[in-house]
């Protein structure tokens, strides 16, 4: 059984990816790491918005961040994403209680239809 200092750590994690916009930043950094205006962009989401949440998931460890000269660059955490198998394109360990994420959910970035090139 699940000790309650567990559960709580599983259940924070659940709780920061049970909102519409997190979720689907989850489909796309399963598709490797982007900056905060690129996934901003793909996602239609203004950037202020956008900064909370992800200050969310990584508050949550589900994400790590690092700089880019004056970008942010966002991934989903090594310790929690792990390859997908099958069907999943990533499978994200919360303490064992496993989200896996389905391949062909979302297209990769800069694979949308009418994406300008250069």
């Amino acid at each position: 059984m699940t000790e309650y200092s567990a559960a709580r750590k599983v259940a924070a994690r659940l709780a920061a990816l049970a909102e519409p916009t997190r979720v689907r930043v989850v489909d796309r950094l399963a598709h490797g790491p982007l900056h905060v205006g690129g996934l901003a962009e793909l996602l239609g989401v203004p950037m202020v918005n956008l900064s909370h949440h992800l200050g969310v998931m990584r508050q949550a460890g589900l994400l790590e961040d690092q700089k880019d000269g004056r970008r942010v660059i966002y991934r989903l955490h090594p310790d929690v994403a792990r390859p997908g198998d099958g069907d999943a394109i990533v499978v994200l360990d919360l303490d064992g209680f496993l989200v896996r994420v389905r391949k062909g959910a979302t297209p990769p970035a800069g694979a949308a239809k009418g994406k300008k090139k250069g």
